[in-house]
């Protein structure tokens, strides 16, 4: 069954690094039974529904979970 967990694993995270908009975020998988949680930082908050979009894209048999958080930019003025 850890075979086949790593497996998933890695198809996500190879779909999120192709993906243009969640190549360069620093987002982690982790793959339990049928869940998948995604959590990390994102550059903006539409990012969060395009990296569950593409984990439901690999495997639109599990339930995504986001606990995704946006980087806050600090305003100098």
């Amino acid at each position: 069954m850890r075979y086949r967990r790593e497996a998933l694993r890695h198809l996500i995270v190879r779909a999120l690094k192709r993906n243009p908009f969640t190549a360069g975020q620093s987002i982690h998988v982790m793959v339990r039974g049928e869940d998948v949680i995604l959590y990390g930082l994102v550059s903006d908050v539409m990012l969060v529904p395009e990296a569950v979009a593409t984990v439901e894209a690999v495997a639109p048999f599990l339930k995504v979970y986001s606990r995704l958080r946006v980087r806050s930019v600090k305003a100098y003025t």
